[in-house]
């Protein structure tokens, strides 16, 4: 499996990367195939249309995938998009390629790695038709909450990824949170909130935050 470029041990990462237990049937789909849907990003960047065959569809990209449940329905309901998920976990990396195998899915690649990372040094500028970031680690205590993905940073880098009006989709059920994400985009001027759009299925994380009580915080923001 390839790996992303080596990351600057400096930098505030918005993960801790575990080591998770490996089902048999996840081991066996990261070895077998990952060199057909990984995506190899130590080499420079390039047009993200070409890992694909149908090289005149749109890009849309999930960051940090989890099971891939949302990803895999999109893909196999949206034909005529390439899919692209970030991901630094091998469980939900091999979840997701067993499901792409099984399914035999065509539109669906994935990249192994920091999405912060990737952003910076993979994906070319105005590349991609749709971000979405369905329930990022939301580091409660108040001291992590600089370990937030959502910051005026990353926007930077989103808003050189997208195309004309491109689109960010952002999804979390931790209200302080929320309220950081509207203040940072607000705050970005290089985006507007639209009407959030809506999903058919629910991620792993989701269904969580519902089952605990909590108020699902849905966003929309189109590059302007």
């Amino acid at each position: 499996m390839q790996n992303s470029r080596k990351h600057n041990k400096k930098s505030i990462r918005s993960f801790v990367k575990r080591s998770g237990r490996l089902t048999k049937s996840q081991k066996n789909a990261l070895q077998d195939y990952s060199s057909n849907y990984i995506l190899d990003t130590n080499n420079s960047s390039t047009d993200l249309k070409s890992c694909f065959d149908s090289k005149q569809h749109g890009v849309v990209i999930e960051i940090g995938f989890g099971d891939g449940v949302v990803l895999i329905e999109s893909a196999i309901k949206n034909p005529d998009k390439n899919f692209i998920g970030i991901e630094v976990y091998d469980s939900g990396l091999g979840q997701c390629l067993n499901e792409i195998d099984k399914h035999k899915i065509e539109n669906i690649r994935l990249i192994y790695g920091d999405a912060v990372e990737v952003f910076e040094q993979f994906i070319t500028k105005q590349s991609v038709e749709k971000i979405n970031i369905l329930f990022p680690d939301p580091w409660p205590k108040k001291r992590h909450h600089k370990r937030r993905l959502i910051n005026k940073r990353f926007l930077a880098l989103l808003s050189k990824s997208l195309i004309n009006k491109g689109i960010v989709n952002v999804s979390t059920d931790w209200e302080d949170y929320a309220q950081q994400i509207e203040l940072t985009f607000k705050e970005s001027n290089q985006f507007k909130e639209i009407k959030s759009e809506l999903r058919d299925f629910k991620t792993k994380f989701e269904k969580r935050g519902i089952k605990l009580g909590h108020k699902i915080f849905n966003y929309s923001y189109q590059l302007t």
